[in-house]
């Protein structure tokens, strides 16, 4: 048998980067913090010694996994921050995607939870930059929609609220497994259509 060439081991380690990283979202979920190594190898299907080749300990595996969330995060909101319209639509569109995103992938769900407690389940601040990069290229452009939307002095306080009434309904579905039940539209549009009411008072 020949040996693998560079693109096979390449695509191998993709391969088991992301069992890894799907593992471990489900045993946050499961275990939080306390999660280990030994879980997410079981969980995967795969030796302790492989997940420990790539993570030698559940720090770095959670760092990276919520480094790839951000990611996941911004390619699922781009659509509603590109081309023009009404920035009140747009940001109600952001809030679409945003919860959608949250209720099919734990990661981003466990993300965005991690960022609303402040990282204060990780020791150090391993997370600052993580921090500042979220807001940069995820609450900063969907407060200036708010800004913008209804002309708010304080869009950060209406931010805050939507971001936690979306993080908030997607844990108690996800901790009730009951994540096929949750209506996106209509959590989203009891949202805004409030906002609108007093915008337009």
């Amino acid at each position: 048998m020949s040996p693998r060439t560079k693109e096979q081991n390449d695509a191998i380690r993709e391969m088991r980067m992301n069992q890894i990283m799907d593992a471990a979202a489900e045993v946050y979920l499961e275990k939080g913090i306390q999660l280990e190594i030994r879980d997410v190898a079981v969980k995967a299907e795969l030796g302790y010694g492989t997940v420990y080749h790539y993570y030698k300990n559940k720090h770095m595996l959670l760092e990276d996994l919520l480094w790839d969330a951000l990611d996941r995060t911004e390619s699922a909101i781009q659509p509603a921050l590109t081309g023009d319209g009404d920035c009140l639509l747009k940001a109600e569109e952001f809030s679409r995607l945003l919860l959608r995103k949250c209720v099919q992938d734990p990661s981003v769900f466990i993300f965005l939870k991690t960022v609303s407690d402040n990282f204060h389940h990780f020791p150090g601040n391993r997370f600052i930059k993580l921090s500042a990069d979220f807001q940069e290229r995820i609450y900063l452009p969907f407060v200036e929609l708010i800004r913008e939307g209804i002309d708010s002095s304080t869009p950060e306080k209406t931010a805050n609220l939507i971001f936690g009434s979306l993080v908030g309904c997607t844990a108690l579905n996800i901790h009730h497994n009951m994540q096929s039940e949750i209506d996106v539209e209509g959590i989203v549009d009891m949202i805004f259509s409030g906002i609108r009411q007093r915008r337009d008072k």
